[in-house]
């Protein structure tokens, strides 16, 4: 499943409002791939991603996020971000997950998460 665009919310108390985004993620922690499992991405910012998934995950724990995309072709692209996990809170069906990138989602590391929210904060505007 590639990832979504649906409408933002617009109570969203962050500095940087994150945008609603739904797909498919990998998370991977501290590099371990037979701990990696699936999560769904929530919403994204060009600072972090809001995740649930059933994994469990500490707080500070590092982690590689991997996010697929589909391009203008129909064809599945990935990209793969580095972050800490910022939050972890316990839900009915598994865990939400606050996770802050490593860097800023730039159009040079990050084309296809920049895109789709560079897309959609235009939208709003």
């Amino acid at each position: 499943m590639a990832i979504t665009h649906l409408p933002g919310r617009t109570d969203d108390r962050r500095r940087h409002a994150r945008i609603t985004l739904v797909g498919s993620a990998l998370i991977t922690p501290n590099g371990n791939s037979k701990r990696a499992f699936a999560a769904v991405l929530d919403n994204a910012n060009r600072l972090g991603g809001g995740f649930h998934g059933k994994g469990a995950l500490d707080s500070n724990e590092n982690v590689v996020v991997s996010l697929a995309f589909l391009d203008h072709g129909g064809k599945e692209q990935q990209e793969k971000l580095s972050g800490r996990v910022a939050w972890v809170k316990s839900w009915e069906k598994g865990y939400l997950i606050g996770v802050v990138w490593d860097q800023i989602v730039t159009k040079e590391k990050n084309p296809w998460l920049y895109s789709y929210l560079d897309e959609t904060l235009k939208e709003k505007a």
